[in-house]
């Protein structure tokens, strides 16, 4: 049994050295690895002085500024549009002049509908009529009543009279007993007729009363509904809705116009507007009040963000800007600008130039330039960018020198040995 313990022992001795071989090879294998990796990555790219350029890091305040293109536009822009389509019948006015509220434009033709209209306007006409004859109606019915209550007074008046002379004699034994019940129960029945009529005559006048004013109150709406088909019929003529510089007029004689068709925007000259095209990816950011600024005609004239429009449109959003100062007399409506819109406030910070090398890099690295004409790769961190600048949030220090120029032909290169 001891024999075979030994036995074992001798056999796990040599799986041991074959094991340590295996590890022994593997190690080799990456030490060479490494080496060549090592040896591939210090490869050093000679390039030419000529196609090298260089800037500065530099320490300044920073602004995250983006640049919009942005139109000139009114700031109180009116549409006229059609009420009801039709075909242009006659024009009256050129595009681009000035105009005066209720200045005829043109003249549309639409037969069905005014024809329309006019069954319409017949069709009240008739109602106002019927109203009107049973308006008359009802006051002729209140004057029979109130005839008739004055008959029933007269007939009271006149069996009073005989009754009161009457009763004289009865009571003097003048005339019979059947004569006076006779007179009498005339008497009562002419009070109680006048009474009935009376009450008759009161209730009558207050539901005529009732009617009538209903009656009246409908007319006066119908009358006015007729003043609105006038109306809409005169609206096929066009006319300008207020004052102000017309533009976006162009019809042409038998072209047709549907309902609520643009006709033609009037400006009201009170102001400009600049209405701004941002991408999506700055929606965010964008705020009213918010300052921007154009170069024009020299002057940087300034302008803040008074409306963000949040649809996003292509992947864009619009924004309209207003003038902060005096507008420049020399803006014009449809003018195009590029705005420099501000996304932040001033802060100081490390700032490389922009440049065709964030191509090449994607702003992960750049070359660094020291004294002995050599440049290294230098991994970095950027922050916000505006027009001019990348901010610099890691890797580098203010007064080093950066490859501003191409990376693709040294890009997989550490090192760089400038000729």
């Amino acid at each position: 049994m001891k024999q075979l313990s030994m036995d074992k022992r001798i056999e796990k001795k040599k799986w041991s050295k074959q094991k340590s071989g295996y590890v022994a090879g593997i190690t080799l294998l990456i030490i060479l690895a490494f080496f060549g990796f090592k040896a591939m990555s210090e490869k050093v790219y000679k390039a030419d002085a000529s196609k090298i350029a260089s800037k500065k890091v530099i320490s300044a305040d920073f602004q995250d500024v983006i640049l919009i293109d942005g139109d000139v536009e009114p700031i109180n822009l009116v549409l006229v549009n059609t009420i009801d389509g039709g075909i242009v019948e006659e024009i009256f006015i050129e595009d681009g002049v000035l105009v005066d509220k209720g200045t005829p434009l043109l003249k549309l033709s639409n037969p069905s509908v005014t024809l329309n209209y006019m069954n319409q306007e017949t069709a009240i006409v008739e109602q106002i009529n019927n109203l009107r004859s049973l308006k008359l109606s009802l006051e002729k019915d209140q004057r029979d009543l109130s005839e008739s209550l004055i008959d029933s007074e007269n007939s009271l008046a006149d069996v009073q009279r005989t009754y009161k002379v009457d009763s004289v004699l009865y009571s003097k034994d003048i005339i019979a007993r059947n004569d006076f019940t006779d007179i009498t129960e005339s008497y009562k029945y002419q009070q109680k007729k006048r009474d009935f009529m009376n009450k008759n005559v009161i209730n009558s006048a207050q539901n005529n009363r009732t009617q009538i004013q209903q009656i009246n109150t409908s007319i006066s709406l119908m009358h006015r509904n007729l003043e609105f088909i006038h109306e809409n019929i005169e609206k096929m003529l066009v006319r300008a809705p207020v004052s102000g510089m017309l533009s976006s007029f162009d019809p042409v004689i038998g072209e047709s116009y549907i309902q609520n068709q643009n006709v033609a925007k009037i400006d009201v000259q009170s102001g400009f507007k600049i209405k701004g095209q941002v991408d999506e990816y700055y929606l965010s950011m964008v705020k009213p009040g918010q300052l921007a600024r154009f170069s024009f005609d020299g002057v940087l004239v300034d302008l803040k963000v008074k409306k963000v429009l949040p649809e996003v449109v292509n992947r864009r959003f619009e924004i309209e800007l207003v003038f902060v100062n005096e507008t420049p007399s020399s803006v014009t409506i449809g003018q195009s600008l590029q705005v420099r819109l501000e996304l932040s406030k001033a802060q100081k910070s490390l700032l490389i130039p922009r440049g065709s090398y964030f191509q090449s890099s994607g702003g992960q690295f750049v070359f660094v330039l020291n004294d002995e004409g050599e440049a290294h790769k230098r991994h970095i961190k950027l922050g916000s960018q505006n027009p001019s600048y990348y901010q610099v949030l890691e890797g580098l220090e203010e007064g080093e020198e950066i490859i501003t120029s191409s990376y693709d032909n040294f890009k997989d290169y550490e090192s760089i040995k400038i000729n």
